[in-house]
């Protein structure tokens, strides 16, 4: 019970709707749990305000637990800056009404710190903020100056009053405490997102080209020997040309999960290309290098992607190069780049490791191009 109600919750109030805009995403889910959490505020003061005895701030507490549950349909909706202000409203007015009829030194202007934060952390436009928060602070003046027990005073005994500061007391705490983690976890949560995503290739999950440059480029301030294996799928175009590029899409996200899960731990994966790889292979010598890329084209070969009930058998070129064999990171990766094209000149399906200097710009230029005739690449 407790599992589908926390599924409900995630997937129908929690969640943002799909068709939110990204830059407003962070803000939907820290402000939707304010409201859940504000909300539950409002039903533990159900008990104190019928303690209290007065029928206005009953009715008043009422209507802001229905108003929340207003303000979290608009949000999902995307309506963020009216629910916000509906929300702000209705406990605007339970607040000051609050004080009004219970006088001061019963800690209910603590709330104004509450409606300050919600409004500097809101969606809301920079000069509307500003406009809000002057507003704000006059009411909250006026407030203290005047309206404090305009319509009456405590009720109950100095202890009782007493005990209501220290719990309105505390729940401002509660409530600023909760809103800055709130604040914390979504941001840290969303900007971990956007760094993978920054660094993540869409289409098969592992690195995007960028990202395992980056690596290749720490590796070598490190001065760490490593491996660079570059690879790239044989007859490609011909997937595509015969099945769709939904069909070669998911022929990629084959492979590059499929190496993933092969490679060491410490090894990484890029997407460089369109079906190139980029692989690093840190404190790799010769035997091992040569050994991994054996064992990565023995493992597409066992098992090839299945796309309904067809099979489809791809094979891989590849080139190795060592940090050692060059001066500088672009030569070496230059160089496994010659020894895959050289492993497709020389009939694919192949690992080179060693050689293709001299295999030249211009023969590199006409087996990249010369497929586009053939239907090969």
């Amino acid at each position: 019970m407790d599992n589908a109600m926390g599924r409900y919750l995630n997937e129908h109030v929690l969640s943002p709707p799909e068709t939110l805009p990204l830059e407003r995403r962070r803000s939907f889910q820290i402000f939707v749990r304010i409201y859940l959490f504000v909300t539950a505020i409002h039903i533990v003061f159900v008990p104190i305000f019928i303690w209290v005895d007065i029928l206005a701030l009953n009715v008043l507490n009422l209507l802001c637990i229905i108003a929340n549950f207003l303000t979290i349909g608009l949000h999902r909706r995307g309506w963020l800056v009216l629910a916000l202000l509906l929300k702000l409203f209705f406990v605007f007015v339970l607040v000051v009404v609050a004080g009004m009829l219970l006088g001061n030194d019963v800690g209910f202007e603590y709330y104004f710190f509450i409606f300050l934060l919600e409004i500097v952390i809101s969606d809301l436009q920079q000069r509307y903020k500003i406009i809000l928060s002057g507003l704000l602070l006059g009411a909250f003046l006026i407030m203290l100056q005047w309206l404090f027990g305009l319509w009456g005073s405590w009720p109950l005994g100095d202890l009782a009053r007493r005990m209501l500061l220290a719990f309105n007391l505390m729940t401002t705490f509660v409530l600023i405490t909760f809103i800055a983690l709130q604040v914390y976890i979504v941001s840290e949560v969303t900007e971990r997102r956007f760094r993978s995503d920054a660094y993540k290739d869409s289409l098969t999950g592992v690195f995007n080209r960028r990202a395992i440059i980056e690596r290749a480029d720490m590796l070598w301030r490190q001065q760490r020997p490593f491996a660079v294996l570059l690879l790239d799928a044989d007859h490609f175009k011909q997937v595509n040309d015969s099945y769709g590029h939904g069909a070669g899409d998911k022929v990629l996200h084959h492979i590059a999960q499929l190496l993933q899960r092969a490679l060491r731990e410490r090894d990484c994966i890029g997407r460089v290309g369109g079906e190139e790889f980029l692989i690093l292979l840190p404190d790799t010598n010769f035997e091992e290098g040569v050994g991994i890329a054996a064992r990565l084209r023995a493992e597409l070969a066992s098992q090839p992607c299945r796309l309904d009930k067809r099979i489809l058998q791809v094979t891989l070129s590849m080139g190795l190069a060592w940090s050692y064999e060059k001066r500088a990171l672009n030569d070496v990766i230059d160089l496994a780049d010659r020894r895959l094209y050289l492993a497709k000149f020389s009939g694919r399906d192949l690992v080179i490791a060693e050689g293709g200097e001299s295999f030249g710009i211009t023969a590199r230029y006409e087996m990249y191009v010369s497929p586009s005739s053939t239907g090969e690449a």
